[in-house]
């Protein structure tokens, strides 16, 4: 199956005008990406077993603020997560923040991997445009925590 979704991703990297590199041996493409204002980083999507997972890095720990309370940042980026449509915020080993978003390898679609996609770059460029700048004072939205109450 991972065969198959590895021709897919190819496919749809090629059907989207994106340039990309494979790398074999760890089953991923990496996409050079330059955001509207300029910025350039890398997404990579991964194929691992049934799942395909898209991501990018949005800021390396020590590009944050040294004085940063990282409680209310992690706190921030789960609540955010929760309360943006397809916006997923996570960790690496060493506390570097990226955005990510999986799709299983039988709901992997032109459609549904545009917006996988999408939604990685939407992230890093929210995290550079609307988090970084306001750290730590950023409040996340609570329209959704507030509808789980709701009787």
């Amino acid at each position: 199956m991972s065969e198959e979704a590895v021709a897919k991703v190819r496919e749809f990297l090629e059907k989207m005008g994106l340039r990309f590199k494979y790398v074999e041996e760890d089953k991923v493409f990496v996409v050079p990406f330059q955001s509207e204002d300029g910025r350039r980083f890398n997404v990579i999507v991964a194929v691992r077993g049934d799942w395909v997972t898209t991501a990018a890095l949005a800021a390396k720990k020590d590009e944050l603020p040294p004085n940063l309370d990282e409680r209310k940042l992690y706190e921030l980026l789960l609540r955010l997560s929760f309360e943006m449509n397809e916006v997923t915020f996570g960790l690496t080993d060493k506390g570097d923040v990226v955005v990510h978003a999986e799709s299983h390898v039988k709901a992997l679609s032109l459609e549904n991997f545009r917006i996988e996609f999408a939604s990685v770059v939407f992230g890093v460029d929210y995290f550079a445009k609307e988090i970084a700048p306001n750290l730590p004072r950023l409040k996340p939205p609570k329209d959704l925590s507030r509808l789980l109450y709701v009787v």
